[in-house]
């Protein structure tokens, strides 16, 4: 698989680099696709780092390089680390991935309880870090252990041997064929 290929919905064709309608599609028909681009471009922080901590535990330190060139090293690795520390039922569709990476550092329950009050409030990201500082700072005045927000460092970095992945390896940016 390539990053340079296309999915059809409907009248449009999507690319990495944009789309392309066929014909003259109406309102109606834009509403799929768009729907569609949405969800994706909310879920795919969930997807990238659940897929890296699964790659991880099946391949172990020889797999996190699949996605090196795609994206920075630092930005997978806070997918990562977010998607490991903030469970499955913990995560809101509702709300955005940098909510989650908000409350990422707090015990499971605490983050459930600031994640609820979120949506309950509407609380926007800077909101949720706020408080979610604040919460931190309560804990830790109450002499309990916090973990540092998750960041790159929080992750080691490793290398890939590609030809442990399969047959051609992984897909390469444009630069390297």
């Amino acid at each position: 698989m390539t990053l340079d290929g296309e999915l059809r919905i409907g009248a449009f064709t999507l690319a990495p680099n944009g789309l392309k309608a066929a014909g003259k599609p109406s309102v109606e028909d834009f509403g799929g696709p768009l729907l569609f681009a949405l969800w994706a471009q909310s879920a795919s922080p969930w997807w990238i780092g659940d897929l890296l901590n699964l790659g991880d535990a099946r391949f172990g330190e020889h797999f996190s390089q699949v996605c090196e060139g795609y994206v920075s090293g630092e930005q997978l690795q806070r997918y990562e680390s977010v998607a490991r520390r903030v469970p499955k039922e913990n995560r809101r569709a509702g709300l955005s991935w940098s909510a989650h990476a908000a409350v990422a550092r707090l015990p499971h329950a605490a983050q459930r309880d600031m994640l609820t009050r979120a949506e309950k409030f509407g609380w926007t990201s800077a909101d949720l870090n706020k408080k979610v500082r604040a919460e931190v700072a309560r804990r830790r005045a109450a002499g309990e252990s916090v973990p540092p927000e998750p960041t790159s460092k929080d992750t080691p970095t490793r290398f890939l041997d590609v030809e442990t992945l399969g047959e051609g390896g992984p897909p390469r940016p444009e630069a390297e064929r």
